[in-house]
């Protein structure tokens, strides 16, 4: 077997240097700046995708969508799961205002 020897570095996929956050969508920050206090959700990724949290009880924990079947109204509950390894977070994506 021959070795070789480079001056570039070897991992395959991209080289970032010190930024980890590559993986994550643009405007994605550390989750030690996420709002720990806050009734509002917020997008947090962890290693199977991103998924719509509140911080409860010093955890994150997943919300679900649940149409109401006579009015279908939909609301926004915590569905019991929680975030084991949070990575990153977004806030809510800001879209067009509806008038």
């Amino acid at each position: 077997m021959v070795l070789r020897y480079t001056d570039k570095p070897y991992g395959g996929g991209r080289q970032t240097g010190a930024n980890v956050y590559h993986r994550f969508p643009q405007g994605a920050q550390p989750m030690h700046t996420a709002p720990q206090a806050s009734a509002t959700p917020v997008i947090i990724y962890d290693a199977t995708g991103g998924h719509w949290c509140l911080n409860h009880r010093d955890s994150w924990r997943k919300l679900e969508p649940l149409k109401d079947s006579k009015s279908g109204a939909v609301q926004w509950r915590m569905n019991g799961e929680m975030i084991a390894q949070p990575l990153a977070w977004s806030p809510q994506p800001i879209g067009p205002r509806k008038r």
